[in-house]
């Protein structure tokens, strides 16, 4: 992996902070002080003022253009499985509609690349606050937790696009350019220990301030609880993602909106986590990928007729789908993020919300057999979309069926959940061995092109060259 490239978006990262807020108009909420041009790790954490900033220089590189945790996992993943289609053939988005990803594919070397720099400034961040330094005990263990956390949540996304990956937990790029594929459950073993760490050096306290005190763009206690009932399901310990999910709900902060309209602005109770936007273009990537700026555009990217065909016509969940009529033809689009632009500033990206919870808990409950909770669960997921209670299941097979349609409908284009879900599932009626359910779905969505090694994507090619140690996932050249 290109790790020198990594240092040096680190660098640059260090020295955009300064003018963060100068692109939000926000300069108050996270202002830390400018750092100089030219940084070097050792004073980074030779002052709180500068460690901070280099902190706020994560979350800056994350949202100051579309990439993999700015966008991309709504649009990509979303094309991958079945919920995502196109009106008209795009060159970069077409290999994700046909499940068949070149190597060299650029988007995917993107996603490779940005996230491995993020996770390079992660490590940078654990190094020097780990290490002897002046930084406050107390801003010391805020800053710590919150780059343990943003460590396993990039790599959340990489072993669920590309499985084994390099585990990388140092800034010597001597050791890291030449490092092989670790396998997934190492990788989550690290994951939830990182996260095991930034629970005992957070509190349920959000970095806010006088002029922002509503806001929930810095990483807190509770979101660290609500990733680890999200890491503890795919791992199938239902009993811990039963009791980190349950934790989230009883805290009492969340809230789910009763007006959908509100549940991805700013000031959304739901939400447990957001990233707050900074660039001049645009609110969210979501909202710039799917919202037209035409008011009576047709959209670029569309919802799957399959999905369209699914959801209930009462299911209020239709006020996230925008629906146009051209030349004659309907099309229906994501319409989570109704804004396309850069102001107002009104919708931050949402990263963990509590509606995941309510959906992590029904589904661990199934899992354990204590139906009647995993039906009150989903019964409050659907009744804030104003659909009927569910009576109580008579079997597992029936929740579990229950639990996949309303995480279809409640997280369509969202942070490619309907794309994990299908991989971490097994499929109903299984032809082979471990089959999963992604393979039954997509075999019927995409006859002519599904093959079950498309469950992964490709390694990219050009980490291939630099790092002889990769290897190639199956099923590509």
């Amino acid at each position: 992996m290109p790790l020198i490239r990594s240092i040096y978006m680190w660098a640059v990262s260090l020295q955009l902070v300064a003018g963060l807020f100068l692109l939000t108009g926000c300069n108050k909420l996270l202002d830390a002080g400018s750092p100089p041009n030219k940084v070097v790790s050792p004073q980074v954490y030779a002052n709180d003022s500068l460690a901070q900033a280099a902190l706020i220089g994560v979350y800056f590189k994350i949202m100051d253009a579309f990439g993999p945790l700015n966008g991309y996992m709504s649009r990509y993943p979303g094309l991958s499985a079945d919920e995502l289609d196109r009106w008209s053939p795009l060159e970069q988005d077409q290999p994700f509609l046909t499940n068949s990803i070149p190597a060299d594919n650029r988007t995917i070397f993107d996603t490779w690349n940005n996230t491995y720099s993020f996770i390079y400034q992660c490590n940078d961040l654990i190094e020097g606050l780990t290490a002897p330094n002046s930084i406050t005990p107390t801003l010391r263990d805020q800053l710590l937790g919150e780059a343990y956390f943003l460590r396993a949540y990039n790599y959340f996304y990489l072993v669920n696009l590309f499985g084994d990956v390099p585990l990388v937990l140092t800034t010597d790029y001597t050791k890291s350019s030449k490092m092989p594929r670790t396998p997934v459950a190492a990788v989550y073993d690290q994951m939830i220990d990182d996260l095991l760490q930034a629970e005992n050096l957070l509190t349920d306290t959000y970095v806010t301030t006088p002029d922002f005190p509503d806001t929930r763009i810095r990483v807190n206690r509770l979101a660290v609880k609500a990733f680890q009932a999200r890491l503890y399901l795919y791992l199938q310990q239902w009993s811990n993602a039963a009791t980190a999910a349950t934790a989230v709900i009883q805290s009492g902060i969340y809230q789910l909106e009763t007006d959908l309209s509100k549940t991805f602005r700013y000031k959304s109770r739901e939400a447990i986590l957001q990233f707050m936007p900074v660039s001049a273009a645009f609110n969210t990537a979501e909202g710039s990928y799917f919202v037209p700026l035409s008011p009576n555009g047709r959209p670029a990217i569309i919802l799957s007729d399959s999905l369209m065909k699914k959801i209930d016509p009462v299911d209020k969940r239709r006020a996230w789908i925008r629906t146009i009529t051209s030349g004659g033809k309907q099309y229906n689009s994501p319409y989570k993020y109704k804004l396309n632009t850069s102001t107002p500033r009104e919708e931050y990206n949402m990263v963990l919300r509590l509606a995941e919870q309510y959906c992590i808990r029904a589904e661990a409950f199934a899992r354990l057999d204590q139906l009647p909770e995993a039906v009150s669960d989903l019964n409050t997921i659907r009744n804030r979309a104003g659909l009927p209670d569910l009576t109580n299941f008579t079997s597992q097979s029936q929740a579990l069926i229950a639990i996949e349609q309303e995480r279809r409908f409640e997280f369509f284009a969202e942070w490619g959940h309907r794309w994990f879900d299908l991989k971490r599932w097994p499929a109903r009626t299984a032809t082979h061995p471990g089959e999963k359910r992604i393979d039954e779905v997509m075999r019927l969505c995409r006859p002519a092109t599904w093959k079950t090694t498309a469950a992964l994507w490709p390694i990219p090619a050009a980490e291939l060259i630099s790092n002889r140690a990769l290897t190639q996932n199956e099923g590509y050249n």
